[in-house]
């Protein structure tokens, strides 16, 4: 397992009055991403930005699993980058089949809805990927012009199986759309192999990178059909397709324009990728599996159990935990707390404050591991739990 880079690029955690945030996001970034953070922002048509842009955007291909797809970065939160989806690629009236294993498949359904594209969204059991026998059959039954998915709906922990999933769209000529958000730099990703048409991502969680910026990677099939649309989308800022040819331009080292670029953002994520690059895409996807692996030993010798029921799948970098029965989430997380370690209180809304979750993304080391498994120890104990 590959950490000692990692290990020598995060904070000092040997110093117990430094809190440890095992959060979803935003993770720690390394100090030569905070450094390419700090420097100003260059002039939109300074040369070696726009080469540092290019680089930026050929890493981004790669580390998703592609040789064709075209990529671009643009300004935006997560959820911007879901509804720029939506509004470009999505005709309204035409309606979708969303696979939700979460709250982030649940925000696929509300974006859709508010543009007008109805939804299909089957339920399928709290803390289980998508059936994709139910799914088949209802792919079969209707026209849907897309499935959307979350790799990795950080409010259950759950990882869909993508590979099933896309070869299951295609066979309908439905685009399979993909919220990787809690994925990307985690978790394996295979655009063309997989068939995917949009894999989204989001730079401040397994990237380690600056928050405020969306990825995309589009396979041909999309591209194509975001040149056949022959509706109006309903935005004009979240439109995709201006920013593509903006993006092949930065890519053949020329200038560009639809919208400004954040440029500090966009340095930091270019060294991110190449970081994340430099450990290897298996390496990263492995160091994360390990990690999770020795979180999830710990936890079941503690007694905590976890809301993904089935271990093939459970994501590699978000572990979703149920509070103990007759504790309080608030005074368990408070309790950890106390210890050093920052825990996020759960999101998925069906559950309440049942759950908590754990973040072990990015540049997260066993040492961090070993920490949060400890303090959780002394927040049972401190809760009544004799462990």
């Amino acid at each position: 397992m590959a950490t000692e880079s990692v290990t020598s690029q995060g904070m000092d955690l040997k110093d117990p009055v430094t809190p440890l945030a095992m959060v979803v996001g935003p993770t720690r970034p390394a100090p030569s991403v905070l450094e390419r953070l700090g420097d100003p922002a260059p002039p939109l048509t300074d040369p070696e930005f726009i080469a540092e842009f290019g680089r930026c955007l050929s890493r981004l291909r790669t580390l998703v699993g592609s040789t064709t797809a075209s990529v671009a970065v643009v300004p935006g939160t997560g959820t911007n980058g879901m509804e720029s989806i939506v509004v470009s690629l999505l005709r309204p009236g035409v309606p979708v089949l969303v696979a939700s294993t979460g709250m982030w498949g649940d925000r696929w359904r509300e974006i859709c809805l508010r543009h007008q594209v109805p939804v299909h969204a089957p339920r399928f059991p709290v803390g289980r990927a998508p059936d994709p026998v139910l799914l088949e059959k209802l792919l079969s039954r209707g026209h849907y012009q897309a499935l959307l998915v979350a790799h990795v709906d950080s409010s259950s922990g759950v990882r869909a199986d993508l590979p099933e999933l896309a070869r299951l769209a295609r066979q309908s000529d439905a685009l399979c759309l993909v919220d990787g958000v809690s994925a990307i730099g985690a978790e394996h990703i295979e655009l063309d192999a997989w068939g995917l048409d949009v894999y989204l991502g989001g730079p401040p969680k397994g990237l380690a990178g600056p928050p405020g910026l969306a990825t995309f990677a589009l396979s041909e099939r999309a591209v194509r059909r975001l040149g056949e649309r022959d509706w109006t989308p309903g935005s004009y800022s979240l439109d995709l397709a201006p920013w593509l040819p903006v993006m092949a331009a930065t890519e053949r080292g020329e200038f560009g324009y639809f919208q400004s670029p954040a440029g500090n953002l966009v340095l930091a994520l270019s060294e991110a990728l190449r970081l994340a690059l430099a450990e290897g895409r298996e390496a990263r996807v492995g160091r994360h599996m390990a990690l999770r692996d020795r979180l999830h030993e710990g936890l079941a010798e503690l007694g905590v159990k976890l809301l993904a029921a089935e271990p093939a799948e459970r994501a590699n970098g978000v572990t979703v935990c149920v509070v103990p029965e007759g504790m309080r989430e608030e005074e368990f997380l408070g309790a950890v707390a106390a210890e050093g370690v920052l825990l996020p209180g759960g999101t998925f809304s069906a559950l309440g404050n049942r759950t908590f979750r754990v973040g072990h993304l990015g540049t997260v080391t066993d040492a961090d591991i070993t920490r949060t498994l400890a303090a959780v120890r002394a927040g049972l104990r401190s809760s009544g739990r004799n462990r």
